[in-house]
């Protein structure tokens, strides 16, 4: 019988042979395939929104006073190459397009290009850069400056019934703002406006609000680069009571009439007005004038300025009224009166009345005035602190007839001479 085991063992080796060789080769294939995806071939990957940045930017602030006030582009698109491995961990967020400022001296346009810098988790000596889009930033830098704007109010709410927001009397704390920025930019301001908005108001009250900032058309502004030493202030808003006054004037009895003998007539009879609630309380009417009936026998219609109190304000326009005044129940006559003296005469003097007689209107009620005689009338002149010469006033008094007077003043000359 015929031995076949050495022929079999010498064919299994020749299949482990083959089998080795197979799986090496297949092994070399796979460090070849992943070897040249990742190491091999060069790729290009473009990076989009490169966030633009800048060095030395403190201190052209700082010693030069200047700031970027505007930049043509914020970000940029970057094109790197490099091995599929090197670049498939890389994003935008990685990289920054760095703008070096420091060879800046003045204010104006400038085109600056810039280099990148990336983050320590690139391999940047494995990385080549290809093209940058933009190329170059413009850049606006700018004068630094400081400028204070008064702050201003509106208010856009609604008052309770039978009250005003005196809008225009609000006051504010702090009364103007600071800002800091581009010159250019803050040229720009015209307004700081807060605006509240609040209904029913029927008190007085303090608000706290933001401000907004206004170009000469009244048209919002938003700057990045503008500083402002406060971002809110407070406002005191005042609130008047609303209230209808009437006119009226105020009669002094004399020349033997009073205000029962007068009819007056005044024109506008009421106004409207406005103020704080404990000065309108109290107020009734507004007096345009004093008058003393003891100067006129008749009165021509005569228009006075209608002056208000301290904080009210008229809110209907009136500025001024007309009064008419009429004489009732009185007659008058001329009398000439030669009972004419004076006291009080200064120590050390000799006094006489130079005058012989005053023709005197006398004015009463229609009883009385028929009883009245001249020698009821006499005339007094006080010659208290009179040490020379003069025309001095006087006093008539119709003894007997209480509610009889002298209309109009009746001076006496009188001598005075040292003893």
């Amino acid at each position: 019988m015929r031995d076949n085991t050495g022929a079999k063992g010498a064919g299994r080796l020749r299949d482990s042979r083959l089998l080795w060789a197979l799986l090496s080769l297949f092994v070399a294939l796979m460090i070849w395939v992943y070897y040249t995806s990742n190491f091999g071939v060069s790729e290009t990957k473009t990076l989009y929104g490169v966030e633009v940045t800048f060095t030395g930017q403190e201190a052209m602030r700082d010693t030069l006073n200047l700031v970027v006030s505007d930049q043509d582009a914020t970000t940029v698109n970057v094109t790197l190459s490099g091995s599929r491995r090197d670049l498939s961990g890389i994003t935008s967020d990685d990289i920054k397009a760095v703008v070096n400022l420091s060879n800046i001296t003045m204010a104006g346009y400038r085109t600056m290009g810039y280099t990148l810098s990336y983050d320590t988790s690139v391999n940047q000596a494995s990385i080549r850069e290809g093209t940058k889009s933009p190329a170059t930033i413009g850049l606006q830098i700018s004068k630094l400056s400081t400028r204070s704007i008064p702050v201003t109010g509106s208010f856009e709410g609604t008052p309770a019934e039978g009250y005003i927001v005196d809008a225009a009397e609000m006051t504010f704390d702090p009364a103007a703002v600071t800002f800091t920025g581009p010159e250019e930019e803050l040229n720009q301001i015209a307004k700081v406006q807060v605006v509240l908005d609040r209904d029913e108001v029927s008190a007085a009250f303090t608000a706290v609000g933001n401000y907004v900032l206004l170009d000469g058309n009244d048209q919002p502004l938003e700057f990045e680069d503008v500083q402002a030493d406060v971002e809110t202030v407070s406002v005191n808003v005042p609130v008047s009571t609303v209230k209808e006054v009437a006119l009226g004037v105020t009669l002094i009895d004399g020349g033997g009439a009073t205000s029962a003998n007068v009819i007056t007539d005044i024109e506008p009879k009421t106004i409207t007005v406005a103020g704080d609630a404990a000065t309108l309380d109290a107020l009734n009417m507004i007096s345009v004038a004093n008058i003393s009936l003891a100067n006129y026998l008749a009165f021509e219609p005569t228009t006075y300025n209608i002056v208000l109190p301290n904080g009210v304000e008229c809110l209907s326009g009136e500025t001024t009224a007309m009064v008419s005044m009429e004489f009732e129940g009185l007659e008058y006559g001329l009398f000439t009166v030669t009972n004419l003296s004076f006291i009080n005469a200064p120590e050390g003097y000799s006094a006489s009345v130079m005058d012989a007689n005053k023709v005197v209107t006398i004015r009463a009620p229609e009883d009385v005035f028929s009883q009245i005689a001249v020698n009821n009338i006499r005339i007094v002149a006080d010659l208290t602190g009179i040490t020379t010469t003069s025309r001095v006033p006087t006093t008539v008094y119709v003894d007997g007839f209480e509610s009889a007077g002298a209309v109009g003043s009746y001076p006496l000359y009188i001598r005075l001479e040292a003893d």
